[in-house]
């Protein structure tokens, strides 16, 4: 087999099968989700449920593609002269996973920042992006891979705009974050995690835009660039994933549970001996600057000058996170904003 066989077969091999593996992955995801979630809005779990069913579709079509090339038309190599149906359809269905994805991040960075522009921006690349996606699958069933190359702009334009929108939804996620600092370590602490997050999420995806880019521009005669396409998209629907299971860890670094044991060791105490215990006393502490305070499940807001032990009104799910600290956000917006 020549190495331009190998670069054509063997790219989409080995592509299926890492998107089968990360698909496995997805699988897990989504089932947690839906066990350690169930009181989420139905609209959240609308949209998990269609980005399994995009993953499920998108990985059917590969795997038709494939078999396609590799069973039906072994050693038939001009079969490579014209792209499958299924290969082109694919396309749209990476799309769509990714304008989803895109306008859920979208969403989190107008809850921490409010700023308009930045939004559009970020939406306006994302229709950018599923937009030249249609135009690419109506050119491929329309043209021949030897001339492949006319559509090089239209993949360049199309997924610069989805890496664009990547990193721009990271970079932002970190810098109103980061403004949000409190100066109280445990909720500096969950802004470090959310800005970790958001970085390996935007830059992870748009890394892989570019690199689908980059060999489709160098090689639009193989499959080395449909196979990163088609992590592409499993990299979406993960990270999604991965942000709404996290919350219950997040949760429990907002409100960790304190063992009696590791304040007091009795393990000298002859048994038999009685130990005085201290009697309870309840303090109220003032703080001068705004705390947020996490008592089971709920999330509460300490105005300033108050104690901290009042009744606060809660802010009804821990997945907004990341936008509890927003210095433009007010409690009401928060709890309207609230995933």
């Amino acid at each position: 087999m020549t190495a331009s066989l190998q670069s054509t077969f063997g790219s989409a091999f080995i592509g299926l099968v890492v998107s089968a593996i990360l698909y496995g992955v997805t699988i897990l995801q989504t089932y947690l989700y839906y066990r350690n979630y169930p009181k989420d809005n139905k609209l959240l779990k609308w949209m998990v449920a269609i980005l399994w069913l995009l993953d499920t579709a998108h990985l059917v079509l590969c795997t038709i593609a494939v078999y396609t090339v590799l069973v039906l038309n072994f050693n038939n190599p001009s079969i490579l002269q014209r792209p499958t149906w299924s290969m082109n359809v694919q396309t749209d269905f990476n799309g769509l996973i990714g304008i989803i994805v895109e306008i859920f991040y979208a969403r989190r960075v107008w809850i921490v920042s409010r700023n308009i522009y930045l939004t559009s921006i970020i939406l306006i690349l994302s229709v950018i992006h599923f937009g030249l996606g249609i135009v690419f699958t109506v050119g491929s069933f329309q043209t021949s891979r030897n001339n492949f190359a006319n559509l090089v702009w239209i993949t360049s334009t199309g997924l610069g705009s989805a890496a664009a929108a990547d990193m721009l939804i990271g970079i932002s996620l970190c810098y109103y974050l980061s403004k949000s600092r409190t100066g109280f370590q445990r909720t500096d602490n969950l802004i470090s995690t959310l800005m970790k997050y958001s970085l390996s999420t935007g830059f992870l995806t748009g890394i892989i835009a570019c690199l689908v880019v980059l060999t489709f521009g160098i090689m639009p005669d193989n499959f080395v660039y449909v196979a990163f396409f088609w992590l592409m998209g499993k990299c979406y629907v993960n990270s999604v994933l991965a942000a709404l299971n996290s919350r219950e860890s997040l949760r429990e670094k907002a409100h960790p549970q304190f063992n009696s044991g590791s304040f007091l060791n009795l393990s000298g105490v002859p048994s038999g001996v009685p130990v005085m215990r201290r009697p309870t006393l309840s303090v109220n502490v003032e703080v001068s600057k705004s705390e947020y305070v996490v008592e089971g499940d709920e999330i509460f807001r300490a105005p300033k000058g108050s104690p901290t032990n009042v009744d606060k009104p809660p802010i009804p799910s821990a997945s907004t996170l990341s936008s509890i600290n927003s210095p433009t956000s007010s409690p009401s917006t928060l709890c309207a904003e609230a995933l």
